[in-house]
């Protein structure tokens, strides 16, 4: 079916109707690979609307999809946030297949509150940013990793990270603290694992056309006096018309980047932070 025959994948934070993780495990499944996919349990009222409109359910329409594909799929709901639970998803992963072969670390914070001056900034919000977009990465990575390892057969591990990873922003000291935490964390265990023929690369995207949940978004647009979804839709405008190639990402853009380092194709690459951003930032 492809070049990822007989691998397994797990691919954080894939619940998403337009995100980058479905958009990433329906890629590795064309290619052939196996699923396991995991998201948080979210209430309602931190749900998209349109997820919301349509009764998306999160990974378990994912796993639908992947299947509908031809592949196995294992869902599973983890608080990334908790040790504990990643320990016992990689576990169940484990006991499902018998190995995993990829690795994608794309579950992130909901972001919003962190975008406040930091000298306004919570230390709780600026703690849940770092458990999640950073500590949780270290932890998959560590407990994978491991598997990986002791599988002996060597692997691929994607980190998706961010412009935000390379070039800060105003009111964004959580949320690029934390992701320029990934592309050391990247680098380090890319030295780390490659005696193993493991392979870690992280995935830089600019702004993306999903309908990722952001309150600093839904308190503006309630300002405004405009649905989420209108107000969603003048930053997406206005961000393709800042854009050189005159869009912003979509998450397959995403997807087709982290299905060509997964390949054979990139075996000899590891280490590198690629930039998925249509000429916003060079770096």
């Amino acid at each position: 079916m492809g070049n990822l025959d007989g691998k397994v994948a797990l691919v954080t934070g894939a619940g998403g109707m337009r995100g980058v993780g479905r958009a990433t495990a329906l890629k590795l499944a064309a290619q052939g690979a196996d699923l396991a996919i995991t998201d948080v349990r979210r209430d309602a009222s931190d749900l998209p609307p349109a997820e919301v409109r349509q009764e998306w359910h999160s990974i378990d329409s994912v796993s639908d999809e992947v299947e509908a594909l031809g592949r196995r799929c294992l869902p599973r709901y983890a608080d990334l946030g908790i040790s504990d639970e990643i320990q016992t998803l990689v576990r169940q992963v484990m006991e499902h297949y018998g190995r995993i072969d990829i690795l994608i670390n794309n579950a992130r914070a909901v972001i919003g509150r962190d975008k406040v001056p930091v000298t306004d900034l919570e230390e709780e919000v600026w703690h849940h940013f770092l458990d999640i977009n950073t500590t949780a990465v270290f932890l998959c990575t560590k407990f994978v990793g491991q598997e990986m390892v002791r599988q002996g057969s060597g692997g691929r591990i994607i980190n998706i990270a961010s412009n935000a990873s390379k070039q800060a922003s105003a009111m964004g000291a959580a949320y690029s603290a934390s992701k320029f935490a990934v592309l050391g964390l990247t680098q380090a265990s890319a030295l780390d694992l490659a005696p193993h023929g493991i392979t870690v690369n992280a995935v830089c995207p600019g702004p993306i056309n999903t309908d990722r949940m952001s309150y600093w978004e839904r308190s503006q647009a309630d300002a405004a006096g405009v649905s989420l979804e209108e107000f969603r839709a003048q930053i997406v405008e206005q961000a393709g018309r800042a854009t050189p190639l005159g869009r912003i990402a979509e998450a397959e853009d995403v997807a087709n980047m982290v299905g060509f380092l997964v390949s054979d194709e990139a075996n000899f690459i590891t280490g590198q932070a690629y930039n998925v951003n249509g000429g916003l930032l060079f770096h």
